[in-house]
């Protein structure tokens, strides 16, 4: 019988964290340390999901890599993406910065988008979620110089009623001036410090170090809260959802649109154990 047969009929808080962008959680009995990651030493020759050990209360701890583990996207390739996309959203500005200076200077039609929402910068940033306040709240810096970018192409037009020529050359070469000088470096700027933002939340990593005869901690991006979680019934889904070893359950939590995958911590306990004895028999010999 395992263990959580044995204690199925006592209701306990989970630990609910965040991995990837997805929501999980895991049964606070097996916890005895919530903690930011330290320092580590990496383990020559580890498994891919050991990540190092690192000394607590006078034994050393065994670093479970729970990305790795899940086989989810690692935290490096994470940034990278999310920088590479941020680097393309400035590339999309720049391009049509330079589409509307060409319009004005040929004469041509302007065709790039003049709706804020419309780019592919505005479409992302509508359905952009995180948890980090503080870079929620840096990205809405860009929205309103954003808006002003996208509607000087408007106001471009609209010069073609100030008069003659030399005065509707004024005022579109005085509204592109303006879009360079200010719209424009306000948006770019404001991508390029999101990703140190992002880097320093994202890789700002926690531990939850579990009791067992093997010391393990598990690697998270951020811990959230402890809630209570019901099963959540899933039908067909539930076997694809958790066809990984180390999840247990899809539950759910008051207060939480989102399904919770609970981890199974007894297995990742025993391959914790399982690790531990190839390092005192490889000790040993």
């Amino acid at each position: 019988m395992s263990i959580y047969q044995a204690e199925d009929s006592v209701q306990s808080p989970s630990i609910l964290f965040r991995l990837n962008g997805g929501l999980y959680c895991a049964d606070s009995r097996y916890v005895s340390t919530i903690m930011e990651l330290p320092k580590y030493t990496p383990v020559p020759d580890a498994p891919p999901y050991i990540s190092g050990i690192f000394p607590l209360r006078g034994s050393s701890v065994t670093l479970f890599n729970l990305r790795a583990a899940l086989k989810l996207q690692s935290l490096q390739e994470e940034f990278e993406d999310f920088t590479a996309m941020l680097d393309a959203r400035k590339q999309d500005h720049i391009n049509w910065v330079s589409a509307l200076e060409r319009s004005i200077e040929t004469g041509e039609p302007f065709s790039m988008a003049t709706d804020p929402h419309k780019c592919k910068l505005g479409k992302w940033y509508d359905g952009f979620k995180t948890d980090s306040m503080e870079l929620s709240s840096h990205l809405a810096r860009m929205e309103d110089p954003h808006r002003r970018l996208h509607e000087t192409a408007q106001r471009v037009e609209q010069c073609d009623a100030a008069g003659n020529r030399e005065a509707v050359d004024n005022c579109k070469q005085a509204t592109l001036a303006e879009v360079r000088g200010n719209y424009m470096p306000k948006v770019l700027g404001v991508l390029e410090d999101a990703k140190e933002i992002f880097r320093i939340r994202e890789f700002h990593e926690m531990v939850l170090v579990l009791s067992g005869e093997t010391s393990l901690g598990l690697m998270m991006d951020e811990v959230l809260s402890v809630e209570t979680v019901e099963e959540e019934t899933v039908g067909a889904h539930n076997q694809l959802m958790t066809r990984s070893p180390y999840i247990r359950r899809v539950v759910r939590a008051p207060g939480q649109d989102e399904l919770i995958l609970e981890l199974s911590l007894p297995d990742i306990l025993q391959v914790g154990d399982e690790v531990a004895a190839l390092r005192a028999a490889g000790s040993a010999g």
